[in-house]
């Protein structure tokens, strides 16, 4: 079986077929986001890698407790830009979005998504983010840009289960139908009609950051106090 010209120069210089296999996956996901077959794949892709950043940022959560909702945002978007070059922060789409993902397809077709991010500050505070922004504003309809994220960050030291839960049965008490529920409840889907309910639809990932880290959450609170003693 002949060889591919990819895999002819890594022959050439001196790499074994089973370093080529090794690397496979890699080289396939470094495929799918910059040059993906399919918008399905490009979401995909772009929900693996969110997740594992997630992952990572809160293993690391006590460096992050103490940030606002920019500072979170800059920060998770670091990580991702090096994966996804085109990948902005406060890009101008239908308005400044926090999270926006833009790539050109195998086939020529700009692919898009776009996300809103909220620090936990109660359920009003979240859903303007979701209803107001993300699908008042920023969000489009066709079929290469039909998906989107909302992110927020929760330090609540209840847990970000109990944010979630919060966020999961109040957009059901409007009428927004939930599904897809990861088992650990952090993460779900949700379907929208733009246009004030009368346009095309929109599909809605749900990610919750969970920060919350009790020996800073003591720091800042003494920090505060001596400042209020002042």
């Amino acid at each position: 079986m002949s060889q591919g010209p990819l895999e002819d120069m890594a022959l050439a210089a001196g790499y074994s077929m089973q370093h080529i296999f090794a690397v496979a996956p890699q080289l396939m996901e470094q495929l799918v986001r910059h040059s993906p077959l399919t918008y399905d794949d490009f979401v995909a892709q772009i929900d693996k890698d969110l997740n594992n950043v997630i992952t990572i940022t809160e293993s690391g959560r006590q460096h992050h407790m103490d940030k606002g909702e920019d500072a979170l945002t800059d920060h998770i978007l670091s990580q991702l830009k090096q994966l996804y070059p085109s990948t902005h922060h406060d890009a101008q789409n239908g308005g400044h979005c926090d999270y926006y993902f833009e790539v050109r397809s195998a086939h020529g077709e700009l692919y898009q998504w776009v996300a809103e991010a909220k620090l936990w500050n109660g359920f009003e505070y979240v859903y303007q983010g979701l209803d107001t922004q993300l699908i008042g504003s920023y969000a489009k309809g066709g079929v290469n840009n039909c998906r989107g994220g909302l992110i927020f960050y929760s330090k609540l030291s209840s847990g970000a289960k109990f944010a979630m839960d919060e966020w999961h049965t109040k957009l059901g008490d409007k009428g927004i139908h939930c599904h897809g529920r990861r088992s650990d409840g952090l993460r779900f889907d949700t379907d929208h009609k733009l246009n004030g309910g009368t346009g095309a639809d929109f599909y809605v990932r749900h990610y919750c950051v969970d920060l919350y880290h009790a020996p800073t959450q003591q720091k800042l609170d003494k920090a505060a106090a001596k400042l209020q003693a002042r």
